[in-house]
């Protein structure tokens, strides 16, 4: 039986995190208006008590105040609203004469020269200071790597998160503030102080067992690939993992294997429950085992480094295995909407991280439309029926997560089908015997043959995960798919249920409106495509001008490798839905949007008679006398990209500004589009 309140008040809250999202409101005001609302809310419900035929003025009040309550969970979620945030203490231009005591809280995927971390900070100059901050540890002796739960002292010297210097590349630093994250530190590893371990914490234990398991699973000889898979499946910890590995298993569309998420914690719930069913014949045995399989959950959770997945979805099958226990007869949809309202009122910031997003997707899709896909099937076979169960499951969660995926990662596995029956029926016995294997190794009772069975099976489903991904024919990639289209593919998805629940007119009629809402959403992305525009990119150490004119894009550029390598220019090509790029070596002067550029490269020939560009660009840092120059031209702005040196790049702005002329160093700023000078 579906429970409409609980939908609707989720959805109000949703409502109300979206506008204090996006309109910002003061704590002082949002008081006064609450303080007013409950006077009403009090009036309405003693009214409504009163009442024998009841009216919309109830209703309306209640959900208008849990939308007052979505307003002021985010505002107080809010760093600035939060007195003892660390962005309300520590100034911009605070320096390494200031100590930051900070608590290890995650270690992240490691990059090439450093050791990244989240901190929970602790203290700043003696004052108590709260907030994460990413530590980007300058790696200077292998294997000198900090722990989850150790305290530090480190210089307090802030950085914003850097920010993506082309257009639409991923922005790390919208992700980083999605997770709490505003601020960055940035030290080598001889300036950083461990202090200790944080006594009685419950994290820094669970990471002290996590490395105890760790170690003992390097013990058994696995491969380096065995080993990382085995610690992401069963640990949450993907920082071992390889770029090569993790873009196989996306090619292969099982990359939420990887992640520890609703479907292992669904698995997990499923294998505790028939373990601990001989409790349900004590006296309390439900309630008992209810208690356990939560603390057995949780304890999970807890081992698994608490990430924003793990906790959503034990937090989600802890409402359903409280409903397994209990029995009641209520719609698994009640559970979901639920638990999404206590993570959302926990933690507003949830709704905007795509694991939450995905997640809640594929599970609504797969309870809304899997057990109508799996009634086509009136046969009696056991076998054929798990099969089909395993077709429908995957089916219906890919219909949920394909428009947020493309809209994310733009592309499209086509041998999810394939892949995910032969990998999920797998993956049950696997963490199974990966749970077994951790806890004797922990116990040192581990037989050797286990240890094999489990390196032997992780190594089998890399083999076969490789094997899908290298059918490259089936994968679908650089596929141009906008937010607007995003939102009018759901209401297709909407329609599709609506059609599978009752087939009639007006269902057909909802999908059918669905889709041209859809194609008119293409026609205006297609329409409203800047027809021109031109940039100057920024690239390390080279030089790349493009000029777009509708669907065309043209490079001007040095680059060693074609162009199509390289991300950033992808990722420029697929949110315009590029059809062309042509490649083109560098000029001198150019003609760009009505304005003439010179550009002056390594060799420093600029002297043209006659002739005064509107746009200076300097690249590979060329041997000139900018003032000297300055003086015979006059440009509107100096450009100077990726390709030149910052010690010379500082230089010369001071010149420009010494002679008032505007200066773009995209090193500093990004890319330059040339639509931003008069």
């Amino acid at each position: 039986m579906l429970n409409f309140t609980i939908i609707k008040l989720c959805f109000a809250v949703i409502g109300g995190i979206l506008l204090g999202s996006y309109f910002q409101f003061s704590p002082e005001h949002l008081w006064k208006v609450g303080l007013g609302l409950l006077l009403i809310f009090v009036f309405s419900y003693f009214r409504a008590k009163k009442l024998f035929l009841q009216d919309l003025f109830f209703g309306i009040t209640v959900l208008l105040s849990f939308v007052y309550i979505g307003i002021l969970t985010v505002t107080l979620d809010l760093p600035q609203n939060r007195p003892l945030h660390y962005i309300n203490h520590i100034p911009e231009e605070s320096g390494s004469s200031d100590i930051l005591i900070a608590k290890v809280a995650e270690k992240l995927k490691p990059g090439l020269f450093q050791e990244k971390y989240i901190v929970d900070a602790l203290d700043w100059n003696g004052k108590p200071v709260k907030g994460k901050i990413l530590l980007n540890l300058d790696r200077e002796e292998e294997n000198s790597v900090l722990e989850v739960g150790e305290k530090l002292a480190l210089p307090a010297a802030l950085q914003p998160v850097n920010s993506p210097l082309n257009p639409h590349q991923f922005n790390y630093r919208d992700y980083m503030e999605s997770l709490g994250v505003l601020r960055q530190i940035n030290v080598s590893q001889s300036r950083v102080q461990i202090l200790g371990t944080t006594s009685g914490n419950v994290t820094a234990l669970a990471g002290d067992i996590r490395s105890r398991i760790i170690s003992k699973l390097k013990a058994l000889d696995l491969g380096k690939d065995e080993l990382a898979i085995i610690q992401a499946l069963l640990l949450g910890q993907r920082q071992e993992i390889s770029q090569e590995i993790y873009s196989t298993y996306a090619a292969a569309g099982v990359i939420h294997i990887l992640a520890v998420s609703g479907l292992h914690v669904g698995i997990i719930l499923l294998l505790l429950n028939t373990l601990l069913k001989p409790l349900e014949r004590v006296w309390k045995g439900k309630i008992f085992k209810t208690v356990i399989l939560l603390m057995l959950l949780w304890g999970f959770a807890i081992l698994a480094g608490l990430s924003p997945s793990v906790v959503r979805a034990v937090s989600m099958f802890s409402f359903v295995a409280v409903g397994m226990q209990l029995k009641r007869k209520t719609s698994v949809l009640n559970t979901l909407f639920a638990s999404m309202l206590v993570l959302l009122l926990i933690n507003p910031s949830y709704l905007t991280q795509v694991g939450f997003q995905l997640s809640y997707a594929a599970v609504f899709s797969i309870v809304l439309i899997q057990p109508h896909l799996f009634g086509i099937y009136k046969g009696e076979s056991k076998l054929i029926k798990y099969f089909w169960g395993i077709i429908t499951v995957t089916f219906a969660a890919q219909i949920g997560v394909l428009p947020l995926s493309l809209f994310y990662f733009h592309q499209f596995p086509g041998l999810f089908f394939l892949s995910n029956l032969v990998i999920l029926p797998f993956l049950g016995i696997l963490l199974g015997l990966g749970i077994l294997v951790m806890i004797l190794a922990l116990l040192d009772m581990l037989p050797a043959f286990l240890g094999e069975m489990l390196g032997t099976m992780i190594e089998t489903l890399n083999r076969f995960v490789a094997w899908t991904a290298s059918k490259e024919d089936f994968l679908f990639q650089n596929i141009t798919f906008s937010l607007l289209l995003c939102i009018t593919s759901y209401f297709i998805v909407l329609g599709f249920i609506f059609l599978l629940k009752n087939f009639s007119f007006r269902a057909i009629l909802l999908l059918l409106l669905a889709v041209i809402g859809f194609q008119g959403a293409l026609i205006y992305e297609r329409s409203s495509t800047d027809n021109v525009q031109a940039l100057v990119f920024h690239k390390s150490r080279n030089t790349v001008i493009g000029t777009k004119t509708g669907t065309e894009l043209t490079l001007y550029h040095d680059l060693e490798a074609p162009a199509s390598s390289y991300s950033f220019l992808r990722d420029y090509s697929i949110h315009h839905n590029l059809d062309l790029v042509k490649e083109d070596p560098l000029r001198n002067i150019y003609r760009i949007s009505g304005k003439t550029v010179l550009q002056i490269d390594s060799s420093g020939i600029y002297n043209v008679a006659g002739f005064n560009p509107n746009i200076l660009i300097l690249t590979g840092s060329p041997n000139i006398n900018l003032e000297r120059l300055l003086e015979q031209y006059t440009p509107g702005i100096i450009i100077a990209d990726g390709s030149n040196y910052p010690s010379v790049v500082k230089r010369w702005k001071a010149t420009a500004r010494h002679k008032k002329i505007a200066f773009h160093s995209t090193a500093e700023k990004g890319a330059y589009d040339f639509s931003t000078l008069d």
